[in-house]
């Protein structure tokens, strides 16, 4: 004999599936949710959400600008960006519009192996920082491409766009303090000078 109370167990049951069966025929929506949640449970990762540098010069001019370096956010790029050429992605977060900053190295030889990397022994002689003209945001998993031109930054002293020298100092001293730590730069003609040789201390 079946234990007291076992066929009203068994009828419950019964009754709440039926219930929940006719609960997901009014909801259009509800097999979609159980999809949703299924892949949840199963495990998945966050989107990825990545920044791109993308070096818009023209390529073949007598001296190149090349990127040497740059920053957005909390991403840095320290690997050379060619004219007509994109860096690899950067993972990152959400954010915001914020600033990104570059330095350029006119003429730099980026493509030769001695050379491409700016840890290296081997300096640019000349170097241009930019800022951005307005601010790059990004949302979750998508993939922020920055333009690097005269037409996105400003601080190109060649087409007659320099940034304050407070600007400059932001730049030189706080954002690539390791580029410029023993020189002096100069907003104004966008050269840059080792420190003691213009009379500096």
């Amino acid at each position: 004999m079946p234990p007291r109370g076992s066929s009203r167990t068994t009828e419950q049951h019964l009754n709440d599936t039926a219930g929940s069966r006719r609960s997901l025929a009014r909801n259009p929506y509800a097999p979609l949710a159980l999809a949703v949640f299924a892949t949840l449970a199963l495990g998945c990762t966050a989107p990825q959400t990545n920044v791109v540098l993308q070096n818009d010069y023209p390529t073949g001019q007598t001296a190149p600008l090349v990127v040497y370096g740059a920053a957005w956010q909390a991403v840095t790029f320290t690997s050379a960006v060619p004219p007509g050429s994109s860096s690899t992605p950067q993972s990152t977060v959400p954010a915001s519009a914020n600033t990104a900053y570059v330095v350029l190295a006119p003429g730099w030889n980026a493509t030769s192996d001695a050379t491409s990397d700016p840890t290296s022994t081997t300096r640019p002689t000349s170097l241009v920082v930019l800022q951005s003209r307005d601010g790059f945001a990004v949302n979750l998993g998508d993939t922020l491409h920055i333009p690097v031109s005269d037409a996105t930054f400003t601080g190109n002293c060649a087409t007659g766009s320099v940034l304050t020298q407070a600007q400059a100092d932001f730049i030189t001293q706080l954002v690539f303090p390791s580029t410029f730590a023993s020189l002096r730069y100069d907003a104004a003609t966008c050269t840059t000078t080792q420190i003691g040789d213009d009379g500096g201390a």
